[in-house]
């Protein structure tokens, strides 16, 4: 038996034939037959998937009379499952940038990361920026203007902002590398910074925080408090959330700069900081971190279980979850609402 793989045309064609006249044995004179071509754009149909070898569940389920898509609630859920198993298991793929030596790394230590489905962009103390190709692990751009260290970063379609021991936090053209403008105003190493749409706000060892106008480059408002350098800052909406040096996190009102609340109960400096708008976490050189109720301020649960200090926090509401990531070589996942450990993962490494 014969066996064929069809195609499938965004633009197929439908052939609709010609009237014909009833059979007959009667020798007449055969006429050319006619056809009717009509040509449909569907622009909403899946394209066939040829690189997947038994694709039993398409990206979407489609009704060619009316060219629409549907979720296909069955792949939906048997890829949340699949990640959800992942995440139980520990499973993870381990992927070096660049994948060869190339001479494109890092010549010293890398502060911080961010990456999305097409990039991952790196900061490190050798001065520099890069932009790396997140499939083939090429880099793809070096940005160089820092005269040291470059200790924070963020990006977004349009731009990436950094900030260094230098005092300066410059905004660059995420497409073409080009600097679009530079923002002075700390008095020391710029430690941290977030923003959102046209507002920044950034921190820094002078211990002060400055909200920013991304627009005009100026400092909006000047934020004091803290007694010690402020290692790490998140905002959610009006609300600022400021971790320091000094062991304490601090709740600031981003309209009139007012201090609205003082968090203190780690026994030793904060250096990161989480907050979804409701609860805050934080981690800490005492080795621990604290989930609290911004409200409120109260401690809802300390977890325990890093030998060193944890240095860096992310946090997902949506699937209660924390990553912690400490000096001790480890990355822990924590449940947000329970605060148990649910999975550690340690490595040998190098450095911190």
């Amino acid at each position: 038996m014969s066996s064929h793989r069809s195609t499938v045309s965004n633009y197929p064609l439908t052939t609709i034939p010609s009237a014909r006249s009833s059979f007959s044995t009667t020798p007449r004179q055969c006429t050319p037959s006619t056809s009717t071509h009509v040509y449909r754009s569907f622009k909403n149909r899946p394209i066939a998937r040829k690189n997947v070898k038994y694709d039993e569940t398409a990206l979407y389920h489609y009704k060619e009379e009316t060219d629409q898509r549907f979720i296909n609630w069955r792949r939906l859920y048997r890829n949340r499952s699949l990640v959800e198993k992942r995440w139980r298991d520990g499973k993870c793929k381990m992927r070096v940038f660049p994948p060869h030596d190339t001479g494109d790394m890092h010549s010293e230590g890398i502060y911080c990361i961010q990456f999305d489905n097409d990039k991952l962009v790196s900061a490190s103390r050798d001065r520099t920026i890069k932009l790396w190709d997140i499939r083939t692990g090429e880099c793809r751009q070096t940005l160089v203007a820092h005269s040291q260290s470059v200790l924070c970063l963020q990006y977004n379609d349009d731009y990436i902002i950094s900030g260094s021991g230098d005092k300066k936090i410059i905004q660059w053209d995420i497409r073409t590398g080009e600097i679009i403008r530079t923002m002075l105003g700390h008095g020391d190493s710029v430690l941290n910074l977030r923003f959102s749409e046209h507002t920044m706000v950034s921190c820094s060892k002078d211990k002060t925080l400055r909200v920013w106008d991304l627009e005009t480059g100026v400092t909006l408002r000047k934020l004091q408090g803290h007694r010690a350098a402020v290692n790490a800052v998140q905002f959610k909406d009006h609300l600022i959330v400021s971790a320091s040096g000094d062991r304490t996190i601090k709740l600031w009102d981003m309209t009139t700069g007012d201090c609205l609340r003082t968090f203190d109960s780690h026994s030793r400096g904060i250096a990161c900081v989480e907050f979804d708008g409701e609860r805050i976490v934080s981690g800490s050189c005492d080795q621990t971190i604290k989930i609290w109720n911004a409200t409120t301020g109260e401690c809802l649960h300390t977890l325990a279980g890093h030998t060193n200090l944890v240095r860096t926090l992310q946090v997902d509401a949506l699937s209660d979850r924390i990553v912690s990531g400490s000096y001790d070589g480890s990355l822990k996942v924590w449940g947000l609402n329970h605060g148990a450990m649910l999975l550690s993962l340690s490595q040998a490494i190098e450095g911190r």
